[in-house]
This record gives structure tokens, C-alpha cells and sequence, in this order.
């Protein structure tokens, strides 16, 4: 058996929640904020609007995090259907809004960009290989 100890994570506080999206995504942050919004009520069957809270990884980046404690996840291409937490939700919801990013900013030339979300989307998985759910959440990003 392999054991692999969790990171901590640090609770983004409301007085820095304004600058944690643009810390995390860029100069797009608003686009890409609405991205995880969009991807929840496309892959969470039970979603409805809610709090999300920000978290900081100590290592760099961090993850969007809606507020509920379980939340029922399909991702049709990858065939996963499972219920999952709001955190391990939030981290393959974050995920895929880095992921497309980056595909968005290689299209278009925006080198800059480009390699700010390929810096986040490292540092997330260095955090998922440790995560006690790494396998689900790599499940639901194949």
C-alpha cells in the first residue's frame, strides 16, 4: 500500500477573495471564473448556485470550491458518474477551467498567459497526486 500524506490547504479569507482570482487565473479571470461556474451546472446533476470558497495551496495556485458537502459529478467523455465532495468537485471543476485556458491561450498566441495557466495547472496536479481522492479526481479528468 502507498501511503501519500495531504497537503494542507489555506481557506482564502473574504478580505483576499479579490485579488485570489486574478492570483489564480490571470488577466482572464472573470472568463475563467465563469468557466467553473458553467462546467458545474454542466457535470454536477444536483448544482445549484452557490457560495464558493477560494483556496491557496501552499505550494502556489489553488482551487474554486462550492459551498455543499456531496454533489453527483458526470463527465459523459470520461464516462465517470459518481458522487463526489464539494472540495474533490471544486478541484476537477478547476481543473478542466485551467485546462481549457490553456488551450484558448495556445490558439490565440498569448504566450504570457499560456504559461500562467500551464504554472497553475502544474501546481494543482502536484496537489491531486497527494490528495486522498487522487484517484476519483484523476478518474474524472481522463
Amino acid at each position: 500500500m502507498h501511503y501519500v500524506a495531504a497537503q494542507p490547504v489555506l481557506n482564502v479569507e473574504e478580505i483576499d477573495r479579490l485579488s485570489f482570482l486574478p492570483y489564480l487565473f490571470g488577466d482572464d479571470f472573470m472568463i475563467a471564473e465563469l468557466q467553473v461556474y458553467a462546467l458545474a451546472r454542466k457535470h454536477l446533476t444536483d448544482y445549484e448556485d452557490c457560495f464558493w470558497h477560494f483556496v491557496r495551496l501552499p505550494q502556489g495556485g489553488g482551487y474554486m470550491m462550492p459551498t455543499g458537502d456531496r454533489y453527483h459529478m458526470i463527465n459523459g467523455n470520461g464516462w465517470f458518474d459518481r458522487p463526489v465532495s464539494g472540495e474533490v468537485a471544486g478541484i476537477i471543476l478547476t481543473a478542466q477551467a485551467i485546462s481549457r485556458r490553456c488551450w484558448v491561450h495556445k490558439d490565440c498566441g498569448d504566450k504570457e498567459q499560456l504559461q500562467h495557466y500551464l504554472l497553475r495547472e502544474f501546481q494543482l496536479w502536484n496537489f491531486i497526486e497527494s490528495h486522498p481522492d487522487s484517484a476519483a479526481i484523476s478518474a474524472a479528468l481522463e
